[in-house]
């Protein structure tokens, strides 16, 4: 088992840029920076937010897209010990405005917007006082801290230590209202290590930033992975599949990482023949269900080695990994074993008692990734840390005899149709295996004899040829019980997403009822 390091964000990033100060650590379309250029930069920009009044612990607000500047203010923020609050670029005034309150933010750090959403505009509509224009506050600050300032940046930065909290990340929210998750220093950086281990990462990887950085997968899995390293990380100019093509063909990145709809649509691309993508050696999946299927098509398109894992946001990111070095049949059919030094459990979802190999039932974990609250919300974090320190995460699993995990869903979507269980990951494999289709998502539809119905909800291949309803519920009829075949399915031109690329649950079933006059 790997020695876990008794450090904080701030200083596995120093000793990273104590060892490879010459190495980039970061391009753009803006150029090159690299690790000294970046450690002095973000000690400057530390020293301006101490000089605002900001302390230990205060709450510093990133809204921000998946830009360098994001990076910068993130890390002059850990170093000092402020915990950095990460915001959706996605969300409404509302949402923001009830969320900065909810995680008393001292200090809101925001850039031009995103998809059309002007950040500013939304900022001084809500009034905010205590908010600073990010691009600017860099300008203004300089590439480094004055002489006069290092005293004081130096005291702050030995105050921090691996036991204090080191950001608020929000859930998904794929099926309900986004919780604050806080976690701790100490679990980001062994998080971030223990991915780093588990694909062999170095100083000579480049790692393409494919996942927004406020989603644990995309700041821990990617960013931090880099930093603890000494890994390069190029930002693309848009997460769009065209960018992150070019971003491996032109700018030979080695590491791509995503969830499977990222995947499903960078492989769909039409003309991903033209790229060359001979430079990428590894990365990880994770974030949703997949199929074995769609794994290996996924791995075939890009020529590499694929790593599954599976990962929580209650988890500082990190619950299971496995090597891309271990066998395809194994790595396509499971998302691995529990991480080190953390205990992992199955159990029955209606006692709670442990499960044996091969029986389904809920992932839980317990040991130092697990986060320490939801903010404002006691109540909740009870129920889902249980008084033994056990983290129900609502992920459905078996265990096989190697130790392996392998998901069938998750707890939230299960479907219970006249008091029958149907896991929608089952049926979501058999249409999924149809190379007519490109993307399939099951949801629970309201019905007055069964309570619940199955709705298959499905987003056909362009290139593949027509497939019709009635084909699917033969397909299913042929492979699955009764019971789980769906009553209804539906085509759509895609599935709605939120900002990290998961299939957002509430807002499909709300479209399947409205299609369907239900």
């Amino acid at each position: 088992m790997a020695e876990l390091i008794n450090s904080t964000v701030g200083r596995m990033f120093a000793d990273t840029a104590a060892r490879f100060p010459n190495r980039s650590a970061v391009e753009s379309g803006s150029g090159q920076v690299s690790y000294a250029q970046l450690d002095t930069l973000t000690d400057a920009l530390a020293a301006s937010l101490l000089k605002l009044g900001v302390k230990k612990g205060d709450r510093i607000g990133i809204w921000c897209g998946d830009r360098p500047h994001f990076l910068y203010i993130y890390l002059a923020a850990e170093k000092i010990g402020a915990v950095a609050v990460l915001f959706n670029t996605a969300l409404g005034a509302s949402e923001l405005s009830a969320l900065l309150k909810k995680t008393d933010v001292e200090l809101l750090f925001y850039d031009e917007g995103s998809k059309g959403v002007n950040f500013a505009e939304t900022v001084a509509a809500l009034g905010l006082s205590r908010a600073r224009y990010l691009p600017d506050f860099i300008e203004q600050t300089g590439s480094a801290p004055d002489a006069a300032d290092i005293p004081a940046l130096e005291a702050a930065k030995a105050a921090v230590a691996p036991p204090d909290v080191d950001a608020v990340i929000f859930t998904s929210g794929t099926s309900g209202t986004a919780k604050g998750v806080e976690t701790t220093h100490f679990a980001r950086v062994n998080v971030a290590m223990a991915q780093v281990r588990t694909i062999d990462m170095d100083e000579n990887d480049k790692l393409c930033v494919a996942l927004p950085m406020f989603h644990c997968f995309g700041l821990t899995g990617t960013v931090l992975a880099a930093l603890a390293c000494g890994a390069c990380l190029y930002f693309p100019p848009q997460r769009r599949t065209r960018y992150l093509l070019e971003a491996v063909s032109e700018h030979k990145c080695t590491v791509l990482s995503a969830v499977p709809t990222l995947f499903g649509a960078i492989i769909a691309h039409t003309d991903l023949d033209r790229y060359d993508l001979s430079s990428l050696r590894t990365g990880y999946i994770g974030g949703s269900v997949y199929t074995s299927d769609f794994f290996i098509r996924v791995e075939r398109a890009l020529d590499f080695s694929l790593a599954p894992s599976l990962g929580q946001t209650e988890a500082t990111a990190g619950l299971t990994f496995i090597s891309p070095k271990e066998p395809l049949a194994l790595r396509c059919s499971t998302v691995g074993r529990f991480m080190d030094g953390i205990e992992g459990r199955i159990t029955d979802i209606r006692s709670g008692k442990p499960l044996p190999v091969g029986k389904e039932g809920e992932i839980q974990i317990r040991g130092w990734s697990v986060m320490l609250r939801y903010t404002g919300e006691p109540e909740l974090t009870a129920e889902t840390v249980d008084s033994d320190g056990w983290l129900h995460t609502g992920d459905l699993a078996y265990m096989d005899e190697n130790g392996c995990l392998h998901m069938t869903g998750r707890l939230k979507e299960i479907i219970i149709r006249g008091g029958e269980n149907i896991a929608p990951g089952e049926l979501e494999a058999v249409i999924a295996a149809d190379p007519r289709v490109r993307e399939v998502k099951a949801v629970a539809v309201p019905d007055d004899h069964y309570g619940e119905e199955v709705c298959a909800c499905i987003v056909p291949a362009a290139s593949a040829g027509a497939i019709g309803a009635e084909e699917i519920i033969s397909l299913c009829s042929s492979e699955l019980a009764a019971y789980k075949v769906p009553k209804y399915v539906l085509f759509m031109d895609e599935l709605p997403k939120t900002s990290s690329g998961k299939i957002s649950l509430s807002r499909l079933k709300e479209l399947a009822k409205e299609k369907l006059s239900l």
